[in-house]
């Protein structure tokens, strides 16, 4: 339609003519214009602009209002809204597109640090691509609390607060794609949808809360009972495709239970953070008994802890648990010894 800019002085010129019908007309070009090339933030300026030259023009108002808002339903993600289906199905075509177009999309690769726990920020992040891992960190332990996959979100227990720092850290796991929700940008939206927060807030109480996962584990690590014994782990790395990652690695039992088990070895800080969220394959010996028992599990690394000298305890959860007629047996031969 030419000359954009020129259209827009011939604008101002109509009004400092008192032409104001023919401004109008002018205004609801471009605002089609521009909501057809999708650059929707110029499309509602001028409308902005056609509300304030003239607020009796309803008809002009509402019919560039819905041009606006089936160009922005057109251009959304698909991707993203087959994602977060459940979600959106509760939105109007209003609240979907307003949220949309009021986050930002962001890609980053594997092992990249979204926040760290103790850092204080306000945004929701939500995923449509790649997985990550929340972890909470308690004294020099580090806890792996949940992975999170396309159609989860996070970063819901501070984003309701102005000042609330995170309670976990959250690190990519492979490449991820997500989008992201700033609280100011929210309270923007509050002004066009004022029924969209609600629906966010709502939508987000009924998720597993970050405190409801802290107490899960705190009652997972007292249910099942721990026996302490001798004994050499062969470790076998993961990735994940279930081929094995890295060389077999050598570790010493602490202790075990029907859900999981903790062992010793000598590494890097950096090198066992890797291991948190990771699989491994294992075979258990216990030659300091005499025994002959070989255990073989698959586990997921849950926590590690720091200790002198280089050395590290890991904690693995097991993909399935024991028969506890093992943990009886292994007791057995331990008490035995001991008389």
């Amino acid at each position: 339609m030419g000359d954009v800019s020129e259209h827009e002085k011939l604008i101002e010129q109509f009004l400092r003519e008192n032409e104001i019908e023919a401004a109008v007309q002018l205004l609801v070009e471009l605002i089609v214009n521009y909501a057809k090339e999708k650059n929707f933030d110029r499309a509602e300026r001028l409308r902005d602009k056609l509300i304030e030259v003239d607020p009796m023009a309803v008809k002009e108002i509402v019919k560039t209002g819905e041009v606006i808002e089936t160009e922005k339903g057109e251009a959304i993600d698909k991707n993203h809204l087959a994602v977060w289906d459940d979600f959106y199905k509760n939105l109007t075509p209003e609240e979907t597109n307003a949220l949309f177009y009021a986050m930002k999309p962001q890609k980053y690769p594997a092992k990249h640090m979204i926040y760290k726990q103790g850092e204080m920020r306000s945004r929701l992040y939500f995923v449509d691509e790649g997985q990550l891992k929340m972890f909470y960190r308690q004294a020099d332990k580090a806890i792996l609390l949940k992975t999170i996959g396309p159609g989860e979100l996070f970063g819901e227990d501070t984003f309701f607060f102005s000042d609330a720092f995170y309670t976990t850290s959250v690190i990519t796991a492979s490449p991820v794609k997500l989008y992201v929700l700033l609280r100011d940008d929210l309270a923007k939206l509050n002004l066009k949808t004022a029924g969209l927060e609600s629906k966010l807030t709502d939508y987000c109480l009924s998720l597993e809360s970050v405190a409801d996962l802290l107490k899960a584990k705190n009652l997972e690590r007292r249910t099942a009972k721990r026996l302490i014994v001798p004994g050499k782990v062969q470790v076998q790395l993961m990735d994940d495709s279930v081929q094995p990652a890295v060389k077999p690695f050598n570790g010493q039992l602490l202790d075990i239970s029907v859900v999981g088990l903790a062992f010793l070895m000598k590494t890097t800080q950096k090198a066992s953070n890797m291991l948190l969220g990771q699989n491994l394959n294992m075979i258990l010996t216990f030659e300091e008994l005499a025994s002959e028992m070989e255990i073989k599990r698959t586990g997921l690394v849950v926590a590690v802890n720091s200790e002198p000298f280089h050395e590290y305890v890991i904690h693995v959860e097991f993909i399935k648990t024991l028969d506890p007629g093992i943990i009886d047996e292994l007791e057995d031969i331990v008490n035995n010894i001991a008389e």
